[in-house]
């Protein structure tokens, strides 16, 4: 008889890797940053990714005029501009047009979404302004109006509205405006989710598109669907993978893709880099023991014979819905964490994996 599939000591090893591996897999967008000096570009970024990312970023000059800030921590890269003024617009539509010309052709480089962000105390948008969305549009890059600073508008919002009807009155429906404040409560209310959706939508490669939702820390619906969707996928694949009668190959190899999903998991809803390391770590070796205990007692029902790692194939169509049972469960606790440490609760976090949440989750989730 072989040895189980399920030790805790192999089943870290394949888990480290494989988050090793969605870490590779998941690309990095470039989002570009323009905006008038004073804006609040910098506050807009550490406001979506939650942490001041221009203190920890290793800071690079672009082209002139530009700065790459790029950390191993936020799978996303932010260029950002130098603020215009109105006596150097020359200046800074050729820098604009040679970043972009340069860069045009390298995937790993070309702009992917731009957040052109203008202040609500302003009060205004320039011709100059309505000239550059005309340019990035004409280079195909997809472009969000972001009104910052909107704790100085009225209740109603009258300064934004009458700033919107400005860039319809030019693009119609080609350009989305959005409002958004530095201020956590005040942005409940307005569009910052709105923003990260539309973000999500419109970066067309999957693997950047994956990059930018793990990193965001404004919308749990964009993580929620794209965990859903992987979830499904392994699901399907583990109804399509147990068909074939090789001894004892359907529990390793359903082992391994099962592992792989959690680690899928955990990436995309940031838990890998949302919180401290020694977290990190904990929350990882609990998930992985979790994983071993579960998978042994429910695989094992699957197996005929005298429940040894040695039989016919498993059941396809159970042992999708146990995938499927098992994706959702840990979703539900990863989705719990992210709460707990977007709230400052780590510590809380060391109660959130344990067996006995992940079993009555599963349980739930499997006789559905």
């Amino acid at each position: 008889m072989s040895s189980s599939p399920f030790s805790d000591d192999k089943l870290k090893k394949q888990f480290e890797q494989d988050l090793r591996d969605a870490k590779n897999s998941i690309k990095r967008p470039n989002i570009l940053l323009l905006g008038n000096t004073g804006v609040g570009k910098s506050s807009l970024i550490n406001t979506i990714f939650g942490r001041k990312l221009a203190e920890i970023s290793h800071i690079k000059p672009e082209t002139r005029g530009f700065h790459l800030y790029s950390t191993p921590e936020v799978s996303v890269n932010i260029i950002d501009s130098e603020g215009y003024e109105l006596d150097n617009e020359a200046y800074f539509k050729e820098m604009l047009d040679n970043y972009i010309t340069a860069n045009f052709a390298d995937l790993s480089k070309q702009i992917h979404i731009c957040w052109y962000c203008i202040s609500i105390s302003s009060g205004r948008v320039l011709p100059f302004d309505i000239q550059n969305i005309k340019y990035l549009l004409s280079k195909n890059i997809p472009t969000a109006i972001v009104f910052t600073q909107c704790d100085n508008d009225d209740p109603e919002g009258s300064t934004a509205k009458a700033l919107s009807n400005v860039i319809y009155r030019d693009f119609g429906s080609k350009v989305s405006c959005f409002q958004t404040s530095n201020d956590p409560e005040i942005n409940k209310d307005l569009d910052i989710d709105k923003l990260i959706a539309w973000s999500a939508n419109n970066i067309n490669d999957e693997n950047l598109r994956l990059g930018f939702i793990a990193a965001q820390k404004i919308s749990l619906n964009e993580k929620d669907d794209a965990v859903s969707t992987r979830v499904n996928w392994y699901a399907t694949a583990a109804a399509g993978g147990c068909v074939c009668p090789i001894p004892g190959s359907d529990a390793v190899w359903l082992t391994a893709l099962q592992v792989k999903m959690a680690s899928d998991i955990y990436k995309i809803y940031g838990l890998d880099n949302g919180i401290t390391r020694v977290l990190q770590t904990a929350i990882q070796g609990k998930v992985v023991s979790m994983l071993g205990k579960m998978l042994a007692g429910n695989l094992l029902k699957l197996i005929p014979g005298l429940g040894s790692w040695v039989g016919a194939a498993i059941n396809a169509t159970v042992a999708g819905a146990i995938t499927l049972a098992m994706g959702k469960s840990i979703a539900v606790l990863c989705r719990k964490a992210v709460i707990d440490s977007w709230e400052g609760k780590e510590e809380a976090l060391k109660d959130v994996f344990t067996p006995e949440n992940l079993e009555k989750m599963f349980n739930t989730f499997y006789k559905k």
